[in-house]
């Protein structure tokens, strides 16, 4: 799966570099794009008082900085740990140079039950996709 975006301005800090935490947050909006790709309606998704998919882990590597206006594609590649936890792990680069890697990072996110804050099975819309994601790998 792939998402392409452009660096904003809001994205940097005061040196004019993309800031980690931007670029996590650019990560997720990768995440969530993938997620509508798949039919997945994030509304609802995201509102469920049954089901929440919190991130318990969060890294990121940088080989080079990005700066505002700089063109972005990422891939991105979620992996189904057990029945209850998924890793996402993207690969961040130019859009118009997919041999040169910027960053990779890696979200590790597990399924609970919000209102006893115990944890449950991945939902079926998330095996789909992740069963999805495998199959067109």
């Amino acid at each position: 799966m792939t998402y392409c975006r452009t660096i904003h301005f809001s994205d940097t800090d005061a040196a004019g570099v993309v800031y980690f935490a931007a670029l996590l947050s650019i990560c997720h909006e990768a995440y969530e794009n993938a997620l509508q790709v798949a039919g997945i309606d994030l509304k609802t998704f995201f509102k469920s008082s049954n089901i929440a998919i919190p991130i318990i882990h969060a890294d990121i590597d940088f080989y080079q900085p990005l700066f505002c206006g700089d063109h972005i594609q990422i891939n991105l590649t979620p992996i189904q740990s057990n029945e209850t936890e998924f890793e996402i792990n993207y690969q961040i680069f130019y859009e118009n140079n997919l041999d040169k890697l910027i960053a990779k990072a890696i979200t590790k996110h597990v399924s609970i039950n919000p209102k006893i804050r115990k944890r449950s099975p991945l939902p079926s819309s998330i095996i789909r996709w992740l069963q999805s994601s495998r199959e067109n790998k």
